[in-house]
């Protein structure tokens, strides 16, 4: 077989094929940064992260430490548990019930507003990698830095909106709409610490609670679903970018839980809480890259202004 002739290219022609590279390289320096920065913001969830890069990097593989929350003066059991209830008085039991049946009927649909403030107490600090993980983020957006990309995940700042009477909250704000709505409480009368009842107010106090879930096993899960879990964080980050990302633990503590509730002739009137939230660990597995992280902030919820 004959051997291929070379093609010699006229200056113009090579001066054509060069541009073409540039512009190939371009299009995917473009694409790449935004990919690293979609990445960067999607682990980011609800976590202040340090991420360690470098040859020889390890995958972390974290069991959980066990942190201990305290509830009437008992130790909580894994997974935030609370201890058995002590007794109760009936001023409590009476209590716990209002509230249950009046954030029940508010639930259902009322209208009323919502304001949320929520702002860190322990600052992103992502060590050594801060510089390049903040060019990274700045080359798609020249004003977002890992303290914006992070606290844009986690509801930092002030959000409030208004919802109608017969909508739901979804309808009026979809992100983390399930978090953030107002819910039927599930609270019991051991629930209820430090409570003072004056005329139509009840305020009150929560146990601090270990990597609460969703399941109404913890008082902080019986008052709101705006608690993080790691079946979220890693739900949002295989929707984003598949299943090269694992979240192989996230331990949180929720503490200094304040209520105020206040109820007149069985109607909701006010319902607000604040908390603080601390990440002590969040690991994940992303290939030979180990991503390990901490963080706290401290939130304050109000829904008010209740239309029936």
């Amino acid at each position: 077989m004959a051997k291929k002739e070379k093609i010699e290219l006229t200056p113009e022609e090579r001066q054509a094929r060069e541009i073409r590279k540039s512009e190939k390289r371009k299009i995917f320096g473009n694409t790449f940064t935004k990919a690293v920065a979609l990445f960067l913001a999607v682990v980011f969830v609800y976590a202040v992260t340090y991420v360690a890069f470098g040859q020889g990097s390890t995958v972390y593989e974290v069991t959980p430490p066990t942190v201990n929350a305290v509830q009437g003066g008992g130790a909580a059991a894994p997974g935030g548990a609370a201890p058995a209830e002590g007794p109760v008085n009936e001023q409590a039991e009476a209590a716990a019930k209002a509230i249950n049946d009046a954030t029940k009927a508010a639930a259902s649909g009322a209208g009323y507003d919502w304001a949320r403030n929520c702002q860190y107490t322990k600052s992103v600090d992502v060590g050594s990698a801060t510089d390049v993980l903040n060019n990274v983020i700045k080359g798609v957006d020249k004003n977002a830095s890992v303290d914006s990309v992070v606290g844009g995940f986690i509801g930092i700042g002030d959000n409030k909106t208004t919802i109608p009477k017969g909508k739901e909250f979804k309808d009026v704000w979809a992100y983390h709409a399930a978090n953030y709505k107002l819910k039927g409480t599930e609270l019991k009368a051991s629930d209820l610490k430090d409570l003072k009842v004056e005329g139509d107010t009840y305020t009150f106090s929560l146990a601090d609670a270990t990597t609460p879930k969703k399941d109404g096993s913890t008082p902080i899960s019986r008052l709101t679903d705006d608690i993080v879990v790691q079946e979220e964080v890693a739900s949002e980050i295989q929707q984003q970018v598949g299943s090269a990302i694992k979240v192989n633990s996230l331990v949180g503590i929720y503490s200094n839980i304040k209520v105020e509730v206040v109820i007149t002739d069985g109607k909701l009137q006010k319902f607000s809480y604040s908390y603080d939230a601390e990440v002590q660990e969040l690991a994940l597995k992303v290939a030979v890259v180990g991503v390990k992280g901490t963080g706290a902030m401290h939130t304050e919820a109000t829904y008010s202004n209740f239309v029936y």
